[in-house]
């Protein structure tokens, strides 16, 4: 926190020494006149720098050599009337690149250092908040339970469920903030737990590779069972506080391997979640309509 505390703090006077190097001729002729197309061009500069994620992972050499190449492009184009060199127009040019290349690295040290707040808050205090293993870690069980299955031919069924947000402001795809990694980590504890409850021990919860799902696997469930255990599950009081997606495959009617039972798992899910909303628009098209008394 110390880093990212001074990181701002640099910035900021830069920022203010920027904008206001014009002012240090008080009192005589003003020999620094930078011009607005490159107050602009150092603005865009830092802001794509702190807002996309592949300036950040750049050296400092590349990321320098990326934005001379741009400042001085732009000169070319925009300002060919003022040389680069010459007279004052020499102490102008390193005055403006000085100024670029300093806005730039100040800007990288600054997403670097928030890149690594958050990705200490995401490892260390929200790591593994659910309690549950990964699809990964948990494969040889899976394919022995799959063995065990194929042995005593016995059913064995997965669900995959999804959870969505109701807040559009709230989205964990994309790049993480602490925000979003607190609450995704503190929603799906949630779930893990109310599901847990209705679990039978020989059922196992396992994290998807792709945040916000969740996989179980229950053995010795056909069918049917799976069906009753999705509807034990969304009637969870805690789960109604989310919108949750379910979907389902059974062996050895839907597939042979973990592979093709997770496909047809996540097709199901996405037809239930087609014809769920399906049924949403067609109660508001029949709330919409009118009435006719006779």
């Amino acid at each position: 926190m110390r880093k990212l505390r001074n990181s701002i703090i640099y910035l900021v006077i830069y920022l203010s020494i920027l904008f206001n190097i014009e002012r240090i001729d008080i009192g005589g002729p003003n020999a620094i006149n930078i011009s607005t197309d490159v107050y602009v061009l150092i603005v865009t500069a830092i802001i794509m720098v702190l807002a996309i994620g592949w300036f950040k992972s750049l050296n400092q050499p590349t990321l320098i050599l990326l934005w001379t190449a741009a400042y001085f492009a732009m000169r070319a184009i925009l300002l060919s009337h003022r040389p680069i060199v010459g007279g004052g127009f020499t102490y102008l040019t390193f005055t403006e690149w000085g100024m670029l290349t300093i806005g730039v690295v100040l800007a990288q040290i600054l997403a670097l250092n928030i890149g690594g707040v958050e990705k200490t808050l995401k490892d260390f205090a929200f790591a593994n908040i659910t309690g549950i293993p990964r699809i990964e870690e948990a494969r040889e069980r899976i394919q022995a339970e799959l063995y065990r299955s194929r042995r005593f031919q016995r059913p064995l069924s997965i669900i995959i469920l999804e959870k969505e947000w109701n807040n559009s402001q709230i989205n964990v795809n994309t790049e993480l903030d602490a925000q979003s990694v607190l609450m995704a980590e503190y929603v799906s504890a949630i779930i893990v737990r109310e599901l847990s409850t209705q679990l039978r021990q020989t059922d196992f919860m396992l994290e998807h590779d792709k945040r916000g799902k969740f996989v179980i696997v229950s053995p010795d469930t056909d069918r049917p069972g799976v069906d009753r255990l999705i509807e034990r599950l969304k009637s969870l009081d805690q789960i109604k506080l989310f919108s949750v997606n379910f979907g389902a495959a059974t062996f050895p009617e839907q597939g042979l391997t973990f592979e093709h039972l997770m496909e047809k798992a996540e097709t199901n899910l996405r037809q239930r979640a087609e014809s769920s909303i399906g049924s949403v628009s067609q109660e508001k098209i029949a709330d919409s309509q009118p009435v006719n008394v006779q």
